[in-house]
């Protein structure tokens, strides 16, 4: 039995000075006092902040590998370089690919989820391939596949822990593609989209119910021939059903938008992801390149990864921890807030909100300690 004593301890809604009582990797109580002798490990947080340890579910790399390797060793160390940042859970996003590629990496992530000590490694989320052409960012253009043709039914059967898949729905076959989502209890999200207010409002119908990356690689109040149109952005910004992914680095989105983001959406369906590629969670220096699974050349610049001829983003070298710190330090949230956006939100799109992602009995004891920095002291998973 463990104890964390002296701690500010963050719940989804508020901040209190409490115990925390843990044993066998649960969560066992929540208290105002304990006698230290029933404890085998005692913690003394001395004032440091306790936290529901961070939950990224859009994530395609960290500690110099990669979410598509076919090696699962690759992706537990992955998991681990990003568990140091205070990400205790983490889903592996693919790129898009060809439908034989994915089901070798689904594989690869299905025996690291299994063989993982520390970090848990919930799922899988595929990053398209059945997204527009016009707004693939840094997809490859060859990857990217129509379901009618190329379908992902075989994806589906290898793993019970398929949890999200991004799609455009606009193009052909992703209405029915969204349908057989919601029948698999995937999440299906709208991504890397060109369509219109109202192809949003049809794909809610067909079981989309999320947006990815809101801002990025997706239409906004565009113009056809004289008139505005409404986009994916609109959509995501009032329509309350819908969820949508922020990368909260500071480069992806300025300052006013994850304002505007947080003030529309809240944190019951705004939530932050990294949208790390293979240099997340580790060092990394301006100008260097890297060439991606995929074959697309990216290079890193101010803290951000670019395309390499620079026209566009390709992706963030960003932790969780980094956008909290941004969400509360820089867009002025509470902070029980921008952990929630981090932790229990995300958790409970991907159908985890009941075990992981808030400090709660009877749920997971993935814990991490942080100053008000957020700096990561020290991280406490199974």
């Amino acid at each position: 039995m463990r104890i964390f004593k002296n701690a500010r301890v963050i719940f989804p809604d508020k901040i209190r000075d409490c115990i925390v009582v843990t044993e066998n990797g649960k969560i066992i109580d929540i208290c105002d006092r304990f006698n230290e002798a029933e404890a085998s490990d005692i913690i003394d947080c001395k004032g440091l902040y306790l936290s529901p340890g961070f939950v990224d579910i859009h994530v395609h790399g960290g500690g110099n590998k990669s979410a598509m390797s076919e090696n699962h060793l690759d992706i537990i160390d992955m998991a681990e370089a990003h568990l140091r940042h205070g990400t205790t859970s983490i889903v592996p996003t693919t790129l898009a690919s060809p439908i034989e590629q994915l089901k070798r990496v689904t594989l690869s992530v299905k025996k690291a989820s299994e063989e993982s000590k520390s970090a848990s490694i919930l799922g899988i989320h595929y990053e398209g391939p059945y997204i527009s052409k016009k707004y693939k960012g840094a997809q490859s253009e060859d990857n990217i596949l129509n379901p009618d043709i190329c379908p992902p039914d075989e994806l589906f059967e290898l793993w019970d822990k398929v949890l999200i898949m991004g799609a455009a729905p606009e193009e052909k076959g992703v209405l029915a593609l969204g349908d057989k989502l919601k029948k698999h209890n995937i999440v299906g999200s709208i991504a890397h989209s060109a369509a219109s207010y109202e192809q949003v409002e049809e794909a809610l119908n067909h079981g989309f119910s999320d947006i990815t990356h809101i801002y990025n690689a997706c239409t906004s109040c565009f113009k056809t021939g004289p008139f505005r149109t409404a986009g994916v952005v609109e959509a995501g910004l009032s329509i309350d059903d819908i969820s949508v992914q922020v990368i909260g680095d500071l480069k992806h989105l300025p300052l006013g938008l994850l304002k505007l983001l947080y003030k529309c959406k809240g944190d019951e369906k705004m939530y932050l992801i990294t949208d790390g590629l293979e240099y997340s969670a580790s060092e990394i220096e301006d100008n260097t390149i890297i060439t991606q699974e995929n074959g697309i050349q990216v290079v890193c610049e101010d803290g951000v990864m670019l395309l390499a001829d620079k026209s566009a983003l390709a992706g963030s070298i960003a932790t969780l921890k980094d956008c909290v710190k941004n969400m509360y330090k820089s867009a002025g949230v509470p902070l029980y807030s921008a952990v929630k956006m981090a932790s229990l939100t995300p958790a409970s799109v991907v159908g985890y909100g009941d075990t992981k992602g808030q400090i709660k009995i009877g749920y997971d004891a993935d814990l991490i300690l942080f100053d008000e920095s957020i700096e990561i002291k020290n991280v406490f998973t199974k």
